[in-house]
């Protein structure tokens, strides 16, 4: 991993690019599974994104699904969910359990398991720090149902949430197990700063309540190449208000963002909107880069509108992104600083 620098891209040709990309979007064949938005009172999903724009078809994620800990899914074809949909089981009194996989692992639900992943192309996680017994409900799917598929061309994106809410080993274990995902497919794995450096802490043995130095820039890519460097994930993507950097083996690079309000950051349904841009830029098999960006453009996005997005939306926000680029009074803001 080469760790000498990171480079603040360009964001205009990505931008400019995405661009084109979106007007020319055509994917009619895929499916995406996502939950229902709270306000919403049908039986029809309603992210913030409006898929049939893109050609895409939008359906609920079944009560298992949404058990197991998944946030969205996409597949490569119109599946028949009509069976998974019919398993039915009684979360009520398991939902806190630490080892909840025993309770749902049975034939029937493993097979529709099975042959649902083996149409998936992206499989998006909730945080692990707030669900009970995410860590063992993901190693049970990892080990009984995509193991066995031998599929090995998914990609995954996993949010640790906060980790100061459990035990270090109980960290340790999640870490171990979203690694083993990455025998399967690549691997996002996602934090903003302050989980970053809270699990910085964890992983180093620093109590929670010991006092933090200020940090710069270059101690916080410090931390995070340390962090990278204790998984084994294809990416570590962590980001804040004004910056989102990535980290791999192949590149490390800083992509600065348009600022969004304090609120729209801290909303419910903030990291599904920015997973349903990156999971879109994922089936286009764009740079990641572009996958990052057009993860910020959807989520951003939203902070403009009260209703759906559609193309034409997406695209004027992109637009507006690029003025603010050449803006006098805000350009210094996607120039790199010193640290």
């Amino acid at each position: 991993m080469k760790t000498s620098s990171f480079e603040m891209v360009n964001a205009r040709p990505i931008l400019t690019d995405l661009r084109s990309r979106i007007q020319a979007y055509d994917a009619s064949q895929t499916v995406y599974l996502s939950r229902e938005r709270p306000t919403h009172s049908s039986d029809r999903p309603v992210s913030m994104l409006d898929m049939s724009s893109f050609g895409i078809h939008e359906i609920v994620l079944p009560g298992l699904l949404q058990f197991l800990g998944i946030r969205s899914l996409t597949l490569d074809s119109p599946y028949d969910l009509t069976s998974l949909a019919g398993l039915r089981i009684d979360t009520t009194h398991i939902a806190s359990e630490r080892y909840p996989w025993i309770f749902v692992r049975n034939e029937a639900i493993i097979s529709e398991l099975r042959a649902l992943f083996s149409c998936c192309r992206t499989v998006a996680f909730d945080n692990w720090s707030s669900l009970t017994g995410a860590s063992d409900l993901w190693s049970g799917l990892l080990y009984d149902v995509i193991k066995p598929i031998r599929k090995k061309d998914l990609e995954f994106i996993f949010y640790l949430g906060d980790p100061q809410h459990r035990l270090s080993f109980q960290v340790d274990e999640v870490l171990d197990i979203i690694s083993d995902f990455s025998l399967y497919g690549k691997v996002t794995f996602a934090l903003d700063e302050s989980e970053a450096g809270k699990l910085w802490r964890v992983l180093n043995g620093i109590q929670a309540d010991a006092g933090m130095a200020d940090e710069d820039a270059s101690d916080l890519n410090r931390k995070c190449i340390s962090i990278f460097r204790t998984l084994n994930v294809t990416r570590l993507l962590v980001y804040s208000a004004s910056k989102a950097v990535l980290f791999s083996e192949q590149q490390q690079f800083t992509l600065a963002r348009m600022r969004a309000a304090p609120v729209l950051e801290m909303a419910t349904d903030a990291r599904q909107n920015f997973i349903t841009g990156f999971s879109m830029s994922l089936l286009l098999q764009l740079e990641i880069a572009h996958c990052v960006a057009f993860g910020l453009v959807v989520f951003g996005s939203f902070g403009e509108r009260s209703g759906r997005l559609d193309q034409k939306n997406l695209l004027a926000y992109i637009d507006q992104w690029i003025d603010d680029l050449e803006r006098p009074d805000t350009m210094h803001l996607y120039q790199e600083s010193p640290g």
